[in-house]
Parts: structure tokens; C-alpha cells; sequence
């Protein structure tokens, strides 16, 4: 670095790499979040089920999800989401705040078919040149939350433990467990 302009260059570059996110670039990041807080919701799920392939469950993440701001439902792989999730978030970049505060569920469905629905509340965060997770995800039955994707084995422990609450209470039953008529 003999050169006094390389020090600039590093600067600069060091700047403008931790900008803040703003406009156009901010709302896409703002519906990418949310598009990438379902997609790891539903990625988690499949390896749980998978999983547990002896017990036969089934674990899905329900197509439908709410907007907790404006309580309107939709399926998110509808055209109707994509378009509401692009206009939401660009709303949100103009006015330089909000957040993102949704409601899900986990259907989780054992081998006699009876299903259990574990709601989630999903808030995506407020995107930054340096965010590594989207979402701060917590399950309604306990309060734990999870910031996903850097929590995500945390997470699916989360969900096995509230499975095996519910065989336990009696509402979802292993076929890998004998049971006891």
C-alpha cells in the first residue's frame, strides 16, 4: 500500500459495503426476506419429517399464512402473495420502517391420518448489508423463538419436542411406538 489513494479506495469500499439498504434495493430485500423465511420454514419441516420417516408424521408448512397488520389470509404461492409481498415491502421502504409480522402453521399429521396444527409467528427483520438471518420465528404453545436460518437445528429440536408433547398428551400417535390398547 504505497500508494496514498489505495487507502482511499479501501475506505470507500469499507463504507459503502455497510450502507444501509434503501429504495428499490431495500424492498426487494424486504420480500426476499419473506419469501426466504417460508422457504426455510418449509425446508425445516420436509427434514423433519424425513426425520422421523419410522414414526410416519408428516410435517408441512400450511399454504396459507396471515398479515398480522392488516389480518388478510392468502396462500403464499399465489400470484396474489407475490404482488401483495413486492407492494407491502415497497411501502415500507418509502416510509423507512415497519415490519413484517406474519402468522403460520405447521400441520403436523401421524400415520391414522389425525392432524395437529402448531401455529407460528414469523416477524422478518428489517434487512441490512450485514443481516444473516431474515426471520425471528416463535411457536405459539411455548414462546421459544428462533432466528432462521442461523438457528434452524434449534428450531426442528423445538418442533420434535413439541411432537413428542402432543404423543404424550395423547393427540398424535408413533407407528413406531407399540401402543398399549
Amino acid at each position: 500500500m504505497s500508494e496514498p489513494d489505495d487507502l482511499f479506495a479501501i475506505y470507500n469500499a469499507d463504507r459503502s459495503a455497510k450502507r444501509p439498504l434503501d429504495g428499490a434495493a431495500l424492498a426487494a430485500a424486504l420480500a426476499d426476506n419473506l419469501r426466504g423465511a417460508f422457504t426455510t420454514l418449509e425446508r425445516l419441516a420436509a427434514e423433519v419429517t424425513q426425520a422421523l420417516g419410522q414414526a410416519r408424521y408428516v410435517v408441512r408448512l400450511s399454504p396459507a399464512v396471515v398479515d398480522r397488520s392488516s389480518y388478510l389470509r392468502m396462500d403464499r404461492a399465489s400470484e396474489n402473495f407475490r404482488d401483495y409481498a413486492r407492494t407491502w415491502s415497497q411501502q415500507r421502504a418509502d416510509a423507512g420502517a415497519g415490519g413484517m409480522h406474519w402468522e403460520a402453521q405447521l400441520v403436523v399429521t401421524d400415520h391414522r391420518r389425525t392432524s395437529v396444527e402448531m401455529g407460528l409467528a414469523v416477524a422478518v427483520e428489517w434487512p441490512t448489508a450485514e443481516a444473516a438471518d431474515c426471520a425471528f420465528v416463535e411457536f405459539w404453545t411455548t414462546g421459544q423463538g428462533f432466528a432462521l436460518p442461523g438457528d434452524a437445528r434449534p428450531f426442528q429440536r423445538a418442533l420434535v419436542a413439541e411432537i413428542v408433547r402432543l404423543e404424550q398428551a395423547g393427540t398424535l400417535r408413533s407407528a413406531a411406538r407399540r401402543q398399549t390398547p
